[in-house]
């Protein structure tokens, strides 16, 4: 069964101001359908009218806009030491961020977590839809959020269920790399592109993979690229595998493989490589040669079975895809099949605010969706935006 309120909302969310009858032609919505869809909308202050459209002749329509004040969420972006954290409103615009020290491999990670969330949710000053977080890792689909994730020190932890609970709030989690995914194809260059794939790199190597405008998730996961078997690679993975890619390609591993060429000392960081890599063409081909080469067949892999129209590179590790890309790209052309190599790859810019944007894309995500066969904190999300109260507003606010 259409829900058709759901698909309404998600057109102007995603789309701007539009008029009904724009509506009614992208959706496929009779007249009185949209008709009562809108009007729902509008009494729950998730829409509202605007100003008429110009005139092209007949009688100037009445556009619809998102009341983007209808709802906010709070974004976090957890790493091992530290998160970020923003709030942002029904159009993804972000109204404040926070930081914080986080110890994930603490005995009282999950405390430590709900004391920042608790201080935060204190600042939300409208409603609050639901809180997303983006992770490196694995989480369920399935489920409130069991997660799993080496780089955290969390195996089979019950994150998603312990926080609902806790804080009396939905609260989402995806692997960090999917809520990228996630925010591109709602309000960023994936928007206007069914098919497109997200890499990024860093303290590992991940992918989110968007088909036909949905994030693809598996049934026990998906698009951990940074785990496919490398050839000739026997290095241990913190995942417990041998030969992963990101043993081989990760910064970590190419600050160690840096540090004993001499290349850098001993303290130094990736950065300080780039900065070698970019000034000694030698030492930029001993360091990265390798694991570019093996980065772009792993990703023509994908490419050939997907048939992306995009390919995003993101993480911070994207800040050296100057030097990356000499080793990808010629690669990736040569194993990628001729009919798959119309796809674009852009670099797009990286920053902690962006992933913790991502990760509150989750709910916007969740609010959105048409889709009836959402898990429960998902259903929740949506339950809450169908019971806000209405929002009074002046006509052209």
């Amino acid at each position: 069964m259409r829900d058709s309120a759901n698909e309404v909302l998600r057109a102007i969310a995603t789309n701007g101001p539009v008029s009904r009858a724009q509506l009614a032609r992208e959706l496929g919505l009779s007249g009185p359908t949209l008709t009562q869809a809108t009007k729902y909308l509008l009494d729950r202050g998730l829409i509202v009218e605007l100003e008429q459209s110009a005139s092209t002749g007949g009688r100037r329509a009445t556009l619809l806009g998102l009341v983007a004040a209808a709802g906010q969420i709070l974004g976090i972006k957890l790493a091992e030491d530290h998160l970020v954290g923003v709030c942002i409103d029904m159009e993804s615009r972000v109204q404040w961020k926070f930081s914080s020290d986080f110890n994930s491999r603490g005995a009282d990670a999950l405390d430590e977590l709900l004391s920042i969330l608790k201080k935060n949710i204190k600042k939300v000053s409208g409603p609050l839809l639901g809180i997303g977080i983006g992770l490196p890792g694995v989480v369920s689909p399935g489920d409130m959020g069991t997660t799993k994730s080496a780089i955290l020190g969390w195996d089979a932890l019950d994150v998603g269920n312990i926080l609902s609970e806790r804080l009396s709030t939905p609260v989402l989690l995806e692997n960090d790399v999917n809520t990228l995914a996630i925010d591109e194809s709602l309000f960023g260059r994936g928007k206007d592109t069914s098919n497109f794939l997200t890499i990024t790199f860093g303290r590992g190597i991940g992918m989110g993979i968007v088909i036909n405008g949905e994030l693809y998730v598996g049934s026990h996961g998906a698009g951990e690229i940074g785990h496919v078997t490398v050839a000739n690679n026997r290095n241990l993975c913190e995942c417990g595998k041998l030969g992963c890619l990101e043993t081989l390609a990760s910064d970590p591993a190419i600050l160690k493989k840096a540090m004993a060429a001499k290349v850098v000392t001993k303290n130094s960081t990736i950065e300080d490589v780039w900065k070698v890599a970019r000034l000694n063409k030698k030492v930029a081909s001993s360091l990265y040669k390798v694991p570019g080469q093996a980065v772009a067949i792993a990703l023509a892999n994908v490419i050939n079975v997907f048939g992306p129209e995009l390919v995003l590179v993101s993480g911070e590790g994207s800040e050296a895809w100057d030097i990356w890309s000499e080793w990808v790209l010629g690669e990736l052309q040569e194993n990628v099949v001729p009919t798959m190599r119309n796809f674009i790859i852009e670099v797009d810019p990286w920053d902690d605010e962006k992933w913790a944007q991502g990760a509150g894309a989750l709910v916007l995500r969740a609010s959105l969706t048409a889709r009836s066969d959402l898990n429960a904190s998902r259903q929740a999300v949506k339950s809450r935006l169908r019971l806000l109260p209405g929002i009074r507003l002046e006509k052209n606010s």
